[in-house]
């Protein structure tokens, strides 16, 4: 395991909240998140700070939303 890896690691154990939410909930709200993103809004503040939480805990869905993200700004 590199060292970035166990840093992310240790940081998600430490961020760990007694409930989580689900990655199909992510998937749900991220097309919203992208959109406030976007706008240049802040998701941290907007009702959203549980998508911008869940992305620090799950590598795959803050890949996943950083690929949406590059899509959506092609597309402008």
């Amino acid at each position: 395991m590199r060292r970035d890896q166990f840093l992310q690691l240790l940081r998600s154990i430490f961020r760990a909240r007694e409930q989580e939410m689900p990655c199909s909930e992510f998937f749900e709200l991220l097309p919203r998140y992208v959109d406030v993103v976007l706008a240049g809004g802040d998701p941290a503040t907007e009702p959203l700070p549980d998508v911008a939480h869940h992305m620090a805990q799950c590598q795959e869905c803050a890949e996943a939303c950083e690929a949406l993200l590059r899509v959506a700004r092609s597309a402008e």
